[in-house]
């Protein structure tokens, strides 16, 4: 059974006007367990006005990033997703569970696959680890990605998958 384990926080990035993401640094005695696989999530816990509040959020880094981060977009009337926008800072630490979920495809180096990422919101954070960490093992693959957002400006990672597709976009497809 997976535990709690104090985990302090690297880095906080703004994202967009109502999201930020969050890089933690693994010690070197967790380095195992906190490896993931691309697509999975973390849970969280803390203690708000005396009571422990939990939340999942999706793993936002390829495999071969070099850091665990995650993004929490704030929800209307989100006790978790307030605190994390207005509240965390670098330094500070939160209990987190080792990686976990399997909504992953298993990557093939040799493979030639066409792959279809649908996302919407912020459920980009899960496939953004899924496209990144395909494209870096698959040099022969191709990834094809529906977004919806509500607005540009609200877009989650809107940089990171333009400079994706520059990096991986052949001129035959």
């Amino acid at each position: 059974m997976s535990k709690f384990h104090s985990l302090t926080i690297k880095d906080v990035r703004t994202e967009t006007r109502d999201a930020v993401s969050i890089a933690f640094e693994i010690p070197q005695h967790l380095q195992d367990s906190f490896h993931f696989t691309q697509g999975q999530h973390l849970v969280m816990r803390t203690q708000m006005d005396g009571e422990e509040v939990r939340r999942s959020y999706s793993i936002c880094t390829g495999v071969n990033d070099g850091e665990l981060r995650i993004a929490i977009k704030r929800v209307v009337g989100g006790r978790f997703s307030a605190f994390a926008n207005e509240h965390l800072k670098a330094g500070h630490s939160l209990e987190v569970m080792p990686p976990a979920g399997h909504f992953h495809v298993e990557l093939d180096p040799t493979r030639h696959g066409h792959y279809l990422a649908v996302a919407a919101g912020s459920g980009i954070t899960p496939i953004l680890s899924i496209i990144k960490t395909t494209l870096q093992t698959e040099p022969y693959s191709h990834v094809t990605l529906l977004y919806g957002n509500r607005s540009s400006s609200g877009a989650l990672f809107r940089e990171q998958l333009e400079d994706l597709k520059n990096r991986y976009c052949s001129a035959s497809t």
